[in-house]
């Protein structure tokens, strides 16, 4: 299994766009490079160990407002457009692999709101029982990591195993 949990949403001297006029290009451009060129140049690099796996897995930590479909409240335009991508670049490595490792599974996959650093500064908006701790959302997400089949492969899921909308 390769689980690639890299992120970025700010850094100590940007915080996410909450406005268009906000939109940085250095900062987009870090954003998209550490949030989607990590994770597709993790799949080359490790493409080929995976020979002989019975049981092969690529997960990606996305985030639920990298999702198109489900976007309500606009703003963080660099973080969401690189979830975005990233779920892309899964989705498009996903059908490689269906002709390359039958058996394996990339998935997108959403931790939840995980009480960490990437999520410090907004935290005290999230109700208690919605922020979780690392352990748990770790937990959940080999729960689910465990139970993939290759039929799965393509997805975007929740920590819980529940499907995201592209």
């Amino acid at each position: 299994w390769i689980i690639n949990a890299v992120g970025m949403l700010h850094t100590s001297t940007q915080m996410p766009e909450k406005s268009i006029t906000q939109v940085d290009a250095d900062f987009f451009h870090k954003t998209m490079a550490v949030n989607v060129l990590s994770t597709l140049f993790l799949a080359r690099y490790f493409l080929n160990n995976f020979k002989g796996s019975d049981c092969p897995r690529f997960v990606a930590l996305s985030a639920r407002v990298g999702s198109i479909e489900d976007n309500q409240l606009g703003g963080w335009y660099s973080y969401r457009a690189s979830k975005a991508a990233l779920n892309m670049v899964l989705k498009t490595f996903s059908h490689e692999w269906r002709r390359k490792k039958p058996d394996g599974c990339v998935v997108a996959m959403h931790p939840g709101t995980v009480d960490t650093q990437l999520t410090e500064p907004f935290k005290k908006n999230v109700p208690p029982e919605k922020l979780f701790s690392s352990n748990h959302s770790v937990h959940q997400m080999l729960e689910v990591i465990r139970r993939l089949s290759s039929g799965q492969s393509g997805q975007f899921l929740a920590y819980d195993g529940s499907s995201i909308p592209w």
